[in-house]
Parts: C-alpha cells; structure tokens; sequence
C-alpha cells in the first residue's frame, strides 16, 4: 500500500482540499478522481450502494494515488468502523452527528482498547499488508485514520461546541440537504434559519479551531465558503456530475437540429 500523507498534513500546506462523492461502485470512476487530481473521495455506504466487497476492490484501484479514501458510514455503526479502516481507509466519515457522547462512541471506536473499542484484527488485513507492517502499525494505529463528523440535524448544530471539543474528531462537515429538512426549510438554503444554523456551526469551529467543510450549495458557493474559514469541500458527487455532462452533450447536439 502507499502511504498517504494525513488529512492534517495536508492542510498543513494548502488552504482547502477538495474531493468527490462516489455513490455507486465503479473503479473505473474511482481512479479517474484520483488521476484528474482530486484530493479526496467518499464512498458512501450512506445513500449509496457500497458493498464491503466493493469498498476494498475501491480501495485497491486507488492504491497506485495520493488520493485520501475516505468511507461514509450508514449510520453509527462502530464496528464497521475498525472494518473499514482495516482494509485500508484513510478516514471514517459519519452522518449526522447530534451529541458530544455520538462523537466520543465514534471516537473511542478508531482505537483499539483499552483506550478504545476498535477490535484487534490489524495482523490479518490489508492496512498492515497483512501482517507485515504490524509493528509500525502498532507504534502509532490511529496516527494515519481521521474521524470527520457530519452536523445535519438542529441537535448537531446546538451541539456542535461541544461535539468539536470530543478528542478524536478530526474534523465535521455540514451536510446542507440533512440540516435544511431538520429545521424545517428543505430545499431553501437562503432561509434565515438555515443561515443562522450555519453561522453557528461555523463559529464554534473557529473558536475552537476545529477543520470544517461542506458542499457548495445555493448561495453558499465555493468562494464565500472558503472566505468563511471551510476547508474540505466535496465539489459533487458522481450521478449529478455525469448526469450534467450527459445532458450538455446532449442539449448541445439537440441545438443543432
């Protein structure tokens, strides 16, 4: 396997790093977000219809890049969180965060115990090269893995504070579409509440130095994000981004009937 750079040293040196979200299973996909030059990538086992299987063929195909592997989790399942980053995922990527005790589950699941709850199978997978990187593994197993959270309900953003605060959250992302039905205004992203909603969120990271980030959404374009301190930006997903193009071709060649 390659080593990667971490999520923190990466910032270290660049303002924001942007990826993609990949909803269904494609290699093909996967590798050629990683050849254009994106800096990280989600499989979503949220929405998406990422199988175990799927995620480690992923994995593999991504083996030759730079690019950060990220896995979103379906839900708050811990262990699938030791799982994951056994087979070689750079980070854990779960939604909808609400409680400061949700993040520290989470977290405690990224290390193995007795700090942690994270079961020990790292002799036997791929994130040791099956065994053969377990000393090196064991002098520092979390160093290489970030925990990013997702605040998408009103209860994540009243919360947030303290959610931030939990050690081993490396860094949250806004889920727009999850937060603006939370509170009540799906689909309106220039609403008040939405607005203020945001702004909280935002501010409670900066006050604590927190690394946060989102996807581009209404009147929260690229520009105004990054003025306003956001730092991990998921550019667009697989499905809208070729539907887009296949329909430009389209209209294009349509237009000249």
């Amino acid at each position: 396997m390659k080593a990667h750079r971490t999520l923190q040293e990466r910032l270290s040196v660049r303002r924001a790093l942007f990826g993609i979200l990949q909803t269904h299973p494609n290699t093909a996909f996967a590798e050629l977000a990683a050849v254009c030059g994106y800096d990280f990538i989600v499989l979503d086992c949220e929405h998406g219809l990422f199988s175990d299987d799927d995620l480690l063929r992923t994995l593999q195909a991504l083996s030759f890049s730079d690019i950060l592997v990220l896995i979103r989790l379906r839900g708050h399942d811990t262990r699938a969180i030791g799982r994951h980053l056994d087979i070689g995922a750079n980070g854990i990527v779960a939604p909808d965060v609400s409680t400061a005790d949700d993040a520290r589950a989470l977290a405690a699941a990224m290390i193995y115990p007795p700090a942690g709850t994270r079961g020990f199978g790292a002799a036997a997978h791929r994130a040791t090269r099956y065994g053969i990187d377990l000393a090196a593994h064991l002098s520092a197993p979390r160093a290489a893995s970030s925990l990013i959270v997702q605040i998408e309900s009103a209860a994540g953003v009243a919360n947030a504070g303290a959610i931030f605060s939990v050690t081993g959250v490396d860094a949250a992302i806004i889920g727009p579409a999850d937060l603006a039905a939370s509170l009540g205004c799906t689909g309106n992203y220039a609403s008040p509440t939405y607005r203020e909603a945001i702004s909280r969120v935002e501010t409670a990271a900066r006050e604590r130095g927190a690394i946060l980030g989102t996807a581009p959404h209404g009147e929260h374009s690229l520009e105004p994000l990054l003025a306003r301190g956001h730092r991990l930006i998921i550019l667009g997903a697989d499905t809208p981004l070729i539907r887009h193009a296949m329909r430009e071709q389209l209209d294009k060649a349509w237009s000249c009937l």
